[in-house]
């Protein structure tokens, strides 16, 4: 293991993503919204509009490098292949259904403006997602064959066939589900949030105040992140590879990642690890953001902050859209090795970071010594956080060759070896061989 090399080339060819995806992906999001911002369409249809065109291209994409077009087709029974059809596609409405009944449950999704929001989209969503749906399934079962996943393991509950069930199976794709009605409602939201917001405010204006054009550019970024993860919460296939291939069963694994959402973060990030500007820091800044307020008084520093803002926005932006359809918490749809993830594993975590520390400066968000430091040490706690669901990624991904490949790679090639280098300890090298000894990996 110690020894083992690879070639870049080799390890760019695991990728199951292409570089040119981002970028055509944030073209469609923002040349739909520039010709209908000013129309009486209204911000959940134009929402689903973005995102259902922006889901038709990546599914055409992904089908025009498809690995199955130059393999035999399954000898297969039609009776056979329409019952797998309709048993995935009854797991399906299970799904859709699952999804309704947590908004109906959790009070957390019954917000007014909300619930609003999802019935204006929730016809046209069906109209559009079911007959969709059942045609994904019927050409996948017809060109691939036999595959009881999750969705058909939930198919074989609705239809009284309990007996059939495979129960490791069926939990994982629970989780699947679980998964998807949780970050597709948050980001619907999210999306037609941004999206109001924008249409009421404006586009960022260039000619008119740095630090406004800043803030209202980074917001605009951020809206284009979710609209560019969201088709990946619509839908999987394994017609197209982007189908769930494993699902994190740890606690730790699932914790971690739901504490940075909502509603969990409000209690995280704004109680136990509330490193952004108190109320008297706020008062003090007189509305401004804290990045312009401790920078204003060089030009230069306020020009060079302002840009690191957006850059790093930006690498956040390119790594959600390069993951696009296949964007998932706590499972795996494929590795992406191509684009920023050539240089880090987690280059959204780390941009995250860095942007932060650029547009909250921690350390300078006190009054006092004491207070300093410890807002310098609730950052490097929120750091801790991404650097725990980076670490749970690893593991539950540990399994999978090619991921192996790309991170044993990653450990002399990434612009953070040099850590590694100095400190065995954070190479994925030994936390693999400690994970294999003691038997930690989920297979």
């Amino acid at each position: 293991m110690q020894g083992t090399q690879h070639n870049p080339n080799e390890i760019r060819a695991l990728s199951v993503g292409k570089w040119f995806d981002p970028l055509i992906s944030v073209a469609i999001i923002a040349t739909l919204y520039l010709l209908f911002y000013k129309t009486p369409i209204t911000d959940v249809y134009l929402t689903l509009l973005i995102v259902l065109v922006t889901s038709a291209y990546l599914f055409a994409s992904e089908l025009t490098r498809a690995g199955w077009k130059f393999k035999d087709r399954p000898q297969q029974r039609i009776g056979d292949m329409l019952d797998r059809t309709f048993t995935k596609f009854y797991g399906v409405l299970v799904g859709i259904l699952f999804i309704f009944f947590a908004v109906w449950l959790f009070p957390a999704y019954e917000h007014v403006t909300n619930l609003g929001r999802l019935e204006e989209a929730t016809v046209p969503f069906l109209a559009f997602i079911i007959p969709v749906s059942f045609f994904v399934i019927l050409m996948t079962e017809l060109i691939l064959g036999e595959k009881r996943d999750g969705t058909y393991q939930l198919g074989l509950l609705a239809r009284g066939r309990i007996r059939q069930i495979d129960w490791k199976i069926f939990f994982d794709g629970t989780r699947e589900w679980l998964l998807r009605c949780f970050f597709l409602l948050i980001n619907f939201y999210a999306g037609v949030w941004y999206l109001s917001n924008l249409r009421a405010y404006g586009l960022p204006d260039t000619t008119g105040n740095f630090v406004e054009f800043i803030t209202r550019l980074d917001l605009a970024i951020f809206g284009m992140i979710i609209f560019a993860i969201l088709p990946g919460y619509i839908f999987a296939s394994r017609l197209i590879g982007t189908e769930l291939r494993k699902v994190d069963r740890t606690w730790f694994g699932w914790a971690i990642n739901f504490s940075c959402y909502p509603p969990l973060n409000a209690a995280v990030f704004g109680g136990w690890v509330g490193y952004r500007p108190p109320s008297e820091m706020i008062e003090l800044y007189q509305g401004l953001p804290a990045w312009a307020y401790h920078t204003m008084a060089s030009l230069p520093i306020l020009y060079v902050v302002g840009g690191a803002i957006i850059f790093f926005a930006l690498i956040h932006l390119w790594g959600e859209a390069i993951m696009g359809v296949r964007s998932a918490n706590i499972s795996s749809r494929g590795i992406i090795t191509t684009g920023l993830f050539r240089f880090t594993k987690h280059p959204i975590y780390v941009s995250k970071c860095f942007q932060w520390a650029f547009i909250f400066f921690p350390v300078l968000n006190a009054i006092g010594f004491l207070d300093a430091i410890q807002s310098g040490i609730l950052f490097l706690l929120v750091c801790a956080i991404y650097a725990g669901r980076a670490l749970g990624e690893e593991k539950l991904l540990a399994t999978d060759e090619t991921y192996v490949k790309y991170a044993l790679y990653m450990d002399d090639k990434s612009v953070f070896a040099f850590v590694g280098r100095l400190f065995p300890i954070m190479t994925f090298r030994w936390r693999y061989e400690y994970w294999k000894k003691n038997g930690q990996l989920q297979y």
